[in-house]
């Protein structure tokens, strides 16, 4: 009896030139070996917390940047932290995986800077919406909520590709979109046949991130669309709303209208938030000054 198999999806137009953009790019902003290391410890329930201090000490830059972390006035600890071992003992796996990835990230896709991309916009933006991505995930009991804040911080990595690849198409296309993501990604997927939703998902899937976190990304702006993540989606479809009416976590010079996005639409995705979108801003306002700059600075 022979055995049918499926044929494989031919990719769209659009699809192949995504990626294409990202295998062109690929060793400029390949995963860093530390940030693989960390994530396969923290995804192995037998590794221990004394086997990830010694990954993050063997690189001198994140170990500078996990301390600065650790002793900042966003987790309040109660004596200085002058050792890896004991900030990563302190602050525990999840918060640890969260810094290095976040770090990692914004140490490889700033080489992807163009004319057309202001980077302290950019990351601005990028841990505004992480912030608030965390935030609503701790209101709405989500489990692991710190998940949130590293995908908030990397839902928009395709824009930097974008940027760098086609500046005159992303500036026109920024202009037009005056501060509104969803219309950006729909004026994207009209002229490229890709947005930058999809292409930051292929990016981290090639970083071997989970599942849950690039489909999170893939589809922050059609939530409904996601098979994996859909909650995680949506809260990030609402924090990067709040972020870019904020005013200080605009993704570009345009501050955005504020949207019908809110608790109400992350209740249709079984989430109950009570609390104002100007609540959740000026909790992140607290952190977000000097988190900032210990992150990019």
């Amino acid at each position: 009896m022979s055995t049918s198999v499926a044929a494989p999806l031919e990719m769209t137009p659009g699809e192949r030139i995504a990626r294409s953009l990202i295998n062109d790019t690929s060793a400029l902003i390949s995963p860093p070996d530390i940030c693989i290391k960390i994530n396969n410890l923290a995804a192995d329930t037998s590794s221990t917390l004394g086997a990830v201090a010694d990954v993050i000490i063997c690189d001198p830059n994140l170990t500078a940047r996990v301390l600065r972390l650790a002793n900042s006035s966003y987790y309040g600890l109660a004596s200085k932290v002058d050792t890896v071992s004991r900030a990563v003992t302190l602050l525990g796996m999840a918060e640890i995986q969260k810094l290095v990835c976040t770090v990692c990230a914004v140490q490889n896709f700033s080489r992807l800077s163009s004319a057309v991309t202001n980077m302290n916009t950019f990351w601005r933006h990028a841990v505004y919406a992480g912030f608030v991505a965390e935030a609503l995930a701790r209101r709405a009991r989500v489990l692991h909520p710190e998940r949130l804040f590293v995908a908030g911080t990397l839902h928009d990595l395709g824009t930097l590709l974008i940027n760098q690849r086609f500046p005159e198409l992303a500036e026109r296309t920024i202009a037009d979109a005056a501060g509104d993501e969803d219309e950006l990604y729909l004026l994207e997927s009209r002229t490229l046949g890709f947005d930058h939703a999809e292409l930051g998902g292929l990016m981290l899937a090639d970083w071997a991130l989970p599942s849950a976190l690039t489909d999170a990304v893939r589809w922050h702006h059609q939530p409904h669309r996601a098979r994996v993540a859909p909650v995680e989606a949506a809260i990030l479809k609402v924090a990067d709303s709040i972020a870019n009416y904020s005013g200080t976590g605009s993704f570009s010079e345009q501050v955005a209208q504020q949207d019908a996005y809110g608790a109400a639409f992350l209740r249709s995705f079984g989430l109950d938030v009570v609390c104002s979108n100007d609540e959740l801003m000026d909790e992140v306002d607290e952190r977000f000054v000097e988190t900032i700059y210990l992150l990019v600075g």
